[in-house]
């Protein structure tokens, strides 16, 4: 009987990223920004040099996609979303930061603020690279 539907348990909701997913992948992106500091500062890139940098979201559905979207165009950012190219039942949010200082604590402050806002989003802060543009 349906009309006794709302004593059933609900089904537990089931995300796209878990809390150990989003912890193990911010660790691992903090580790890398060390590592991103140490080329830059061999490429005479100083601390107060500001660089724009490239990222990468994905999630597993439209509808989360738009919401991450919407936030990171809050922040200035370059953004747009797509459907993965490897996948197509899951979604792609990218785009371009404003320029950031290439220290340590901004850049560590910047990963965690995107882990933090994609885990906010149930979307998984995926790739990021330091822009370096020829003059």
């Amino acid at each position: 009987m349906e009309i006794l539907s709302f004593l059933k348990p609900k089904k537990k909701k089931q995300f796209f990223v878990s809390e150990n997913e989003f912890t193990a992948n911010q660790d691992k992106q903090l580790r890398l920004s060390i590592e991103s500091l140490v080329s830059l500062r061999d490429s005479a890139v100083e601390e107060e040099d500001e660089l724009k940098i490239d990222y990468f979201f994905h999630t597993d559905s439209l509808e989360k996609a738009q919401k991450l979207e919407r936030e990171l165009q809050k922040l200035d950012y370059i953004v747009n979303h797509g459907n993965a190219f490897h996948d197509k039942n899951l979604f792609v949010i990218s785009g371009r930061t404003h320029e950031i200082k290439m220290m340590q604590e901004t850049l560590r402050k910047w990963i965690k603020e995107m882990c933090d806002l994609g885990y906010k989003y149930d979307c998984s802060f995926d790739t990021w690279r330091i822009v370096i543009e020829s003059k």
